[in-house]
């Protein structure tokens, strides 16, 4: 210790062979000339260790990494895989091995952990890139949804309305949206909605209910509302208009008539009568009521016009209806409004007789009898005394010529007897006669 670097001291008194080693700071030849035994650069340096908190010896990071030291945690610098306990260094960084179960959306997943090549496919609502990404198969706007079925309630495939329509799902009910028929079940595509189908169709805009039965209009009735139902024309759409038919029955001093039907262009099913007593499902020319059944009748009372000795029509209406006036009228113009119309009147006197109830029908005699009109009077009531009243029904006329009807609505005896007068045919309108002839 002579204050003399001599010998083969490194530095000063240390080093070498002979004397202590080298304390830190201290020139050094090679690590025993210190006491760290660390030279680095011809100093002695502190011990290097991977514990010592400081990025040495041949770390990557700070007492990890290199040849020495263990290998680094994720996100520590690195210079190659060995040095990352992960065994991935990416842009010498140190990170976890990708997986399907990272909780990371990495390696080709279209969300984190599903999706790609290597992972499960994805749940609903899920990123994807194309169907094989989700469970359902189905990938909609980069989601995965539910497959598309008929019972997912949802309006898609080619689907018409939800889970309905279309060429894989069921049939659409009614009110449902449709672009064809094809597209209904048991119903018709109108304006886009499936609506009831009436076979036969609906006529004169009546509508088609689901129990596929048509609501007729006001003035149409029958199945498809092929038949007109419309009362008499007004007073003052008549008034004035010459009848086509009128029949009257004439007039005589003998109180029962001879006439037959056939001398008024008519027949009937029931049986003349040509003297006392009418009985049932019999009838008679009459101008005035013979007391048949022993006060039961107006006896005595005589026709609508009250003409002398002006006949009219009694019928004791059979236990089965009966057609009380059948007659055909021709050369009608097609499309006027024609009135039907009769004047009757209940023969009963006691309230507890049957009511006589006439229907009124006008039928086509060149498309098979086809019904055109038809309308019921209802119950003809009891008056104290013979009251009559105007009943029949309008119709427009679709052919030339038409056959005219009075058929009994009720069944006969104890009641059902009725006296008809003034049978008529007229147009309703003040413009022309509603006689069309045929053209020669």
């Amino acid at each position: 210790m002579d204050g003399v670097r001599s010998q083969d001291e490194s530095d000063v008194d240390c080093g070498g062979e002979t004397c202590p080693k080298c304390k830190i700071g201290k020139h050094c030849n090679e690590d025993c000339d210190c006491s760290t035994n660390t030279c680095n650069n011809g100093k002695c340096a502190a011990f290097e260790s991977c514990d010592d908190n400081i990025k040495n010896q041949d770390e990557t990071d700070i007492d990890c990494g290199g040849s020495k030291c263990p290998a680094c945690e994720d996100s520590k610098t690195c210079k190659e895989h060995k040095d990352c306990n992960s065994g991935l260094c990416k842009k010498k960084k140190c990170v976890a091995v990708e997986s399907c179960d990272d909780n990371i959306k990495n390696q080709d997943e279209s969300d984190v952990d599903c999706g790609g090549i290597k992972c499960p496919r994805c749940d609903h609502w899920k990123k994807c890139k194309a169907d094989c990404d989700c469970i359902s198969d189905s990938c909609k706007n980069k989601t995965c949804v539910g497959a598309e079925s008929c019972v997912d309630g949802i309006k898609n495939q080619d689907e018409t309305d939800v889970d309905c329509g279309g060429d894989k799902c069921p049939k659409c009910e009614i009110t449902k949206y449709c672009d064809d028929d094809c597209d209904c079940h048991n119903a018709i595509c109108r304006n886009h909605t499936c609506v009831p189908h009436c076979v036969p169709e609906c006529q004169n805009n009546g509508v088609c209910t689901i129990h596929k039965t048509c609501i007729c209009p006001e003035g149409f009735t029958g199945v498809s509302c092929e038949v007109q139902s419309v009362g008499l024309c007004h007073d003052n759409d008549t008034f004035g208009v010459e009848p086509i038919l009128s029949i009257t029955f004439a007039s005589g001093r003998p109180q029962y008539s001879r006439s037959k039907p056939s001398e008024f262009n008519f027949t009937t099913t029931y049986k003349q009568r040509f003297e006392p007593v009418t009985n049932d499902g019999m009838f008679s020319f009459i101008n005035s009521i013979h007391n048949d059944f022993h006060g039961a009748w107006h006896t005595g009372a005589i026709d609508h016009t009250e003409d002398e000795g002006g006949y009219m029509l009694l019928v004791n209406a059979d236990y089965r209806p009966g057609e009380f006036y059948k007659g055909q009228v021709d050369n009608l113009c097609i499309g006027l409004r024609y009135e039907f119309s009769v004047y009757l009147a209940n023969l009963c006197i006691p309230l507890d007789r049957i009511k006589p109830n006439v229907r009124f029908e006008v039928r086509s005699p060149s498309t098979g009898n086809q019904l055109l009109a038809q309308l019921r009077s209802g119950p003809i009531p009891v008056q104290r005394q013979l009251t009559w009243n105007k009943y029949g029904l309008s119709f427009v006329a679709p052919s030339s010529s038409v056959v005219l009807l009075m058929i009994s609505d009720a069944p006969g005896g104890m009641g059902n007897d009725i006296v008809i007068d003034d049978i008529a045919l007229r147009v309703c309108s003040h413009e022309g006669t509603g006689f069309c002839p045929p053209e020669q």
